[in-house]
């Protein structure tokens, strides 16, 4: 018997996996960088912009940073309530690569358990803060309000009940609720990149001039949340199953999440890394020239 050819007799070679999936799960990869990227980009402008070390501070508590003379207990809370919202939203947006690695959560736990502390806590926190200033303030429209305070709600919840569920170690609720709390965070920097995508891309139709509100603004107030919802409670529903697609079915998928990678791409640069983007000409003005 050739000796060569001993060691792989009885055992069954692996075959590797078909294209498709091969493709699929870089698509997979593209879209977590990109994830990272981007979320680090807005992390940094909310920072920056909170801070006021960029040219221009965010409208909604530029009264207090600057010491301005504010009058009545509502504008104290809209104020300090947005202030919370900005802090802790950036906790939320920048920490979420070390409580979702599952390396983290296997080799070192209790790195794991105090970032879940942190990050429920700033969950509510920023919640709470929002709501407080969409009560005593409101948003530029009352519909902006309406969706505005359910996202806010849904948020605070997800965080609450993800606290309770890891205190009662449930960790498959915990867990699922985590999830639903990281989806409402995702909501508030798709806002910007659908905004923009759809803008440059389709022509803004639907986009009201003036001031005024079109069909495509009100559609974004729960566009850039509702969807997110729907597509974590898929993820939690089949947490513990292979999802697999039906052949026919394999390539439409892989065009279908490929065209829209490419539109989240080209919206994450045009945001974050133009002259024009709501976070790029902020960011650019602190690169050296």
């Amino acid at each position: 018997m050739n000796e060569q050819a001993r060691p792989t007799m009885g055992r069954v070679q692996p075959q590797p996996a078909p294209v498709e999936d091969r493709v699929l799960r870089g698509v997979g990869r593209f879209y977590r960088f990109a994830a990272l990227a981007g979320l680090a980009a807005f992390g940094s402008y909310i920072i920056l912009r909170a801070a006021g070390a960029t040219f221009k501070n965010f409208e909604q508590w530029h009264t207090l940073v600057a010491g301005l003379p504010m009058p009545t207990v509502s504008d104290w809370i809209a104020n300090i309530g947005i202030g919370v919202h900005f802090v802790t939203g950036a906790v939320l947006v920048l920490a979420w690569p070390i409580l979702f690695s599952a390396r983290i959560r296997a080799r070192h736990r209790a790195v794991h358990r105090w970032t879940g502390r942190v990050y429920v806590s700033a969950g509510v926190l920023a919640g709470i803060g929002g709501l407080s200033f969409i009560l005593t303030h409101g948003a530029y429209t009352r519909s902006a309000s309406i969706a505005f305070g359910l996202w806010g709600a849904v948020l605070t919840l997800s965080a609450v009940m993800a606290y309770v569920h890891a205190r009662a170690k449930r960790f498959d609720l915990h867990r699922a609720w985590v999830i639903r709390l990281f989806a409402m965070v995702l909501g508030a920097w798709l806002f910007d990149l659908e905004f923009r995508a759809w803008k440059d891309l389709a022509g803004g139709i639907g986009i009201g001039k003036g001031g005024a509100s079109g069909p495509f603004d009100q559609a974004i107030l729960y566009l850039f949340f509702v969807p997110n919802l729907v597509i974590a409670e898929f993820f939690i529903r089949n947490a513990h199953r292979r999802i697999v697609l039906p052949r026919r079915l394999t390539w439409p998928a892989v065009a279908v999440l490929a065209v829209t990678g490419l539109v989240f791409a080209y919206a994450i640069l045009a945001v974050s890394a133009t002259p024009t983007g709501k976070y790029g000409k902020h960011l650019l003005q602190l690169v050296p020239r």
